[in-house]
């Protein structure tokens, strides 16, 4: 790629003259803040986003890139973060959707079915191809969409955010499938924010800052502190650590307490089962496990979106077990929910309106009869600016940000009303380490005010940094609870995959 510029209507650049070299046969990464033309220049490398200027050469040849199918035929892959598989067809059917083999114009699934079956033993994938999508879990929907770009001849695959909802050990397993497919010859390119994945797994990487191309490296001879000066500029710096709570903050109170939860989940199976977990004011439990053990359906039972069997949960004291989602939000609970896009936002609302949601009753807004505009656009630019959310305004349309930024918004808008306890889940998924740090910054700073926060992620890394104490959940049971410092890697992944330490 060479000199690819895009701006969009109101003078932002998102890529400003990028130049992008991609060997073959490695896996490179691609770096940088929220908002720094990562996804831009991956979209027109797709082509799904038509560049204002720049060329693009595959094997020393140009080609032009009008639409995702162009880019599909010179061997362009990509997979998202949000799986793009229909649920009810089979993975295999959805890997063959669009491209299915026939024989004498009749379709030929067995031929279909072999090839993909090939491609996965190459890659060193497994998945069960005959169990429909909405049956897998995200690890396996990641593969299988790796599969389906293969299937379809990608010799370029762009992985975008690949482990963002991954948990650890799934996550190192997805980039052995990444070496399998760098050692067949094709090229990886990889956004991600976890510098870890970058140095461990990447052979060159890219940062990006501020639309423009900050630097090159060869990964073995780069390292984190040099990765992150590129990315935030010299002029800035982020702490790579988070404090724990002082004892002297954390109050013998319970902010919030769940006790002896049982809730169903899909197909009315038990997905939680007793569960027993407390939250002191002025505390951070964080809740650690492997994807689909519960995690899920605990946080939503808590904040009231989900029925227990039984069980009840406590807010400050209060039993609030059969009260509503909004009747919980008054007395104080709040909630950052895992899909910003699903769950957190309206993307055709703008901010302001987006920042309103659930708290349109309060005085703030004008009290629940008749919305003050004035008021409400003021407060909303008040919680961006707080937020450190990067938009053209409060009149600014949801879709126009970054996925990171959406999700600042999504956090400040959980914050405002100086919640006494707050369940969040993954709440910097989708973040770089400047923002991650920023959102961090925002909730303790309300633990230091009292509010108690029960924090599901699946970074273990991330956990063991902002956690006092560690709850690790496994078969949707609370296998185990550990303080801060006796959280070892390995005591963890026990916990997670075993159930035991």
């Amino acid at each position: 790629m060479q000199s690819i510029t895009k701006r969009y209507p109101g003078g932002v650049v998102a890529n400003d003259a990028v130049s992008l070299t991609v060997l073959p046969g490695t896996a490179h990464a691609v770096v940088g803040e929220n908002g720094a033309g990562k996804s831009t220049l991956m979209g027109v490398l797709y082509g799904s986003i038509r560049p204002d200027s720049g060329s693009i050469e595959v094997s020393g040849s140009p080609v032009t890139l009008r639409r995702p199918a162009d880019a599909i035929r010179h061997g362009i892959g990509l997979v998202t973060q949000h799986t793009t598989m229909i649920p009810a067809l089979t993975a295999l059917d959805n890997v063959l959707l669009g491209f299915e083999p026939s024989r004498l114009g009749v379709l030929d699934r067995r031929m279909g079915r072999n090839r993909v079956e090939e491609l996965s033993a190459q890659a060193g994938i497994e998945v069960d191809w005959g169990a429909s999508a909405d049956a897998l879990s995200v690890a396996a929907l990641q593969k299988a969409e790796i599969v389906k770009a293969l299937y379809r001849g990608a010799r370029v695959l762009i992985l975008d955010e690949p482990t963002a909802t991954l948990a650890p050990a799934e996550a190192d397993r997805l980039f052995a499938v990444v070496h399998g497919v760098v050692a067949s010859g094709a090229s990886v390119l990889f956004i991600t924010h976890k510098l870890r994945e970058v140095l461990d797994h990447s052979d060159h990487v890219t940062v990006l800052r501020g639309g423009a191309k900050a630097g090159d490296r060869v990964t073995a001879e780069t390292c984190a502190d040099e990765l992150v000066s590129l990315m935030l500029g010299s002029d800035r710096s982020v702490a790579h650590s988070v404090e724990a709570t002082p004892e002297a903050s954390r109050r013998s109170e319970l902010a919030l307490q769940v006790s002896s939860l049982t809730v169903r989940g899909r197909g009315g199976r038990p997905a939680v089962h007793s569960a027993d977990l407390s939250v002191r004011a002025g505390e951070v439990l964080g809740v650690a496990g492997v994807d689909g053990s519960g995690q899920r359906e605990l946080a939503e039972a808590v904040v009231g979106l989900r029925s227990a069997v039984s069980g009840s949960v406590t807010l400050c004291g209060e039993d609030v077990t059969a009260r509503s989602v909004a009747s919980r939000a008054a007395a104080g609970l709040a909630y950052v929910p895992e899909d910003r896009h699903r769950e957190g936002l309206i993307l055709d609302f703008d901010l302001s309106e987006n920042l309103l949601l659930g708290r349109h009753r309060d005085a703030s807004a004008g009290g629940g009869r008749f919305l003050q505009r004035r008021r409400v656009l003021a407060d909303a630019a008040r919680l961006l600016t707080e937020g450190g959310v990067v938009s053209a305004g409060a009149t600014a349309p949801a879709s126009s940000l970054s996925g990171g930024n959406q999700q600042k918004v999504v956090v400040a808008r959980a914050l405002a009303r100086r919640p006494r306890a707050l369940v969040a889940m993954q709440p910097t998924r989708g973040l770089d380490v400047g923002a991650s740090a920023a959102v961090y910054d925002a909730i303790r700073a309300r633990t230091a005010a009292g509010m108690g926060v029960l924090l599901f992620s699946l970074d273990l890394d991330e956990l063991r940094e902002v956690s006092d104490r560690i709850a690790v959940m496994y078969n949707g049971r609370i296998a185990g609870v550990l303080d801060r410092d006796d959280a070892a890697m390995d005591q963890l992944g026990k916990l997670m995959t075993e159930g035991r330490p």
